[in-house]
């Protein structure tokens, strides 16, 4: 069946918040007077929500102290700290063109997630953005892309997910979607192709021509 929609993860995917992420972990550790953390704790800290990924690193008491003032500091660097990612714009420009129906599924809270698509001119290209802190279980769960197969009245065989991270494989699986997953430095290639998506991308502009 012919692919009519197309959603994407954001971090990693559409944009690289790494910069305005590390910057306010590490404001973060110093807060909660814990260590610094390296560079694989921080990609590690990628993709899950905050609150899970919190509770893994220090506890569920020191991990839900951990999240407003993790979200005070972002506040401040979620816009210069984030830079889209290359040929994301003239590809989703292209997709537009050609009639494809957009979505963003991301575990990032909502609204950076939609003031950053706002800074990169990608939000109006967007039929559907769901994130977290909206009602939805985060992914793997598939639950923001089931409203968003509802939203945009697709069937499951006219929808891909493109995301980075084996977490957005999952959730493309659970929800019974294509993944197509993109190689990024979030997450490692051994562990993309071992959650086997259906599609590995090494350019963003691939899709183009995998369409």
């Amino acid at each position: 069946m012919t692919i009519r929609a197309i959603l994407f993860d954001h971090d990693g995917t559409l944009v690289d918040s790494y910069e305005g992420i590390a910057k306010s972990l590490q404001l973060t550790c110093k807060d909660i007077d814990k260590p610094t953390l390296n560079q694989d704790e921080i990609l590690a800290s990628i993709g899950p929500t905050l609150e899970t990924r919190f509770m893994e690193l220090w506890g569920e008491e020191i991990g839900a102290k951990a999240v407003p003032i993790y979200r005070k500091h972002y506040k401040q660097h979620f816009i210069d700290g984030t830079k889209i990612l290359p040929k994301v714009e003239s590809t989703i420009l292209s997709l537009k063109s050609r009639e494809y129906l957009l979505g963003c599924v991301t575990n990032k809270t909502y609204l950076y997630a939609k003031e950053q698509l706002i800074h990169f001119n990608l939000f109006d290209k967007m039929e559907v953005v769901y994130g977290n802190l909206q009602g939805f279980k985060p992914k793997p769960d598939p639950e923001m892309i089931e409203e968003a197969l509802r939203k945009l009245k697709v069937s499951r065989e006219e929808t891909i997910l493109v995301g980075d991270t084996p977490i957005d494989i999952l959730a493309a699986k659970a929800s019974g979607i294509q993944s197509w997953a993109i190689l990024g430095k979030y997450a490692s290639r051994e562990s993309i192709e071992n959650a086997d998506p259906d599609k590995l991308l090494f350019k963003f502009d691939e899709i183009l021509n995998l369409l």
